[in-house]
């Protein structure tokens, strides 16, 4: 019974590291602006640099 409760503790704690060391490391990317760009970045972007025309 005992290693049966140590396992779940060890469960519990594995998951809740992985999603809090997920979370950290997503509010580091996004602090440090690593995120890739989504589409509409992408084509804000390339109409600023002129390489999209709206008129195609």
């Amino acid at each position: 019974m005992r290693n049966v409760v140590g396992a779940l503790a060890f469960l519990i704690g594995l998951g809740i590291g992985m999603i809090g060391g997920a979370a950290l490391l997503a509010y580091a990317y996004q602090a440090a602006g690593l995120y890739p760009p989504d589409d509409a970045t992408i084509k804000f972007i390339a109409r600023e640099r002129g390489w999209l025309r709206d008129d195609v």
